[in-house]
């Protein structure tokens, strides 16, 4: 007893700094999981089949929404890959579209929420033909997409990616998934990097439209 009244101060600051601890603790594990529910959960799946009329669905599986700004193509033919943004449906024509909003993937999605960006068939076209690469349409190896998505609690854009194998059975194109789920690109630096993708997409884009480097 005589030890603990002689050090009580020393034990009363031991205990102090004990507690903050533990409050630091548990802030930061607080902190974690409210970031972790906030955090974007983007899905891009294969739906209705597994060929050229296959549905590519993109679901905002998210507590927050977002608004889908690019879809990319990136088209693996031997050892080279070619990258397309196929967020519009240009295929499409006047008579074909109901409203502006079916002549483009771009738009936002609620909670829970989910796009259809149209067959598989149809992307890796509209791919191909912005490449001028359609005479090369059987020797796809590999089709990889990637949805670019803009949320508002952050200036870096949200993206999530999933690749597929393509190839032929009995002369019927096949879209096979690589692997079960989607890609988050969740760190920092992958957003930062999809951000400069899009930045430089967008910078190109105006280059050919006025003939001047950006």
């Amino acid at each position: 007893m005589n030890w603990i009244s002689e050090n009580s101060e020393i034990l009363s600051l031991a205990l102090s700094a004990l507690m903050a601890l533990i409050w630091i603790v548990y802030l930061q594990i607080f902190a974690m999981g409210y970031l972790r529910q906030r955090r974007p959960i983007v899905l891009i799946s294969r739906t209705a089949g597994t060929g050229d009329s296959a549905r590519c669905f993109v679901s905002n599986m998210g507590a927050e929404p977002i608004y889908l700004t690019a879809l990319i193509a990136d088209v693996c033919i031997g050892d080279t890959l070619n990258r397309s943004f196929v967020t519009d449906r240009d295929e499409l024509g006047a008579d074909d579209i109901d409203s502006p909003g079916d002549a483009t993937n771009q738009g936002p999605l609620s909670s829970g929420s989910y796009l259809d960006a149209g067959n598989f068939g149809t992307i890796l076209k509209r791919a191909l033909d912005h490449l001028d690469l359609s005479d090369h349409d059987e020797q796809v190896s590999e089709l990889r997409l990637t949805v670019l998505c803009n949320s508002g609690h952050s200036n870096l854009l949200v993206a999530a990616s999933r690749s597929f194998r393509v190839g032929w059975a009995d002369g019927t194109r096949m879209f096979i998934p690589r692997r079960p789920q989607t890609d988050q690109a969740s760190s920092y630096f992958r957003r930062l990097h999809y951000h400069r993708v899009l930045q430089q997409a967008i910078d190109d884009e105006a280059a050919r439209l006025t003939g001047h480097d950006s």
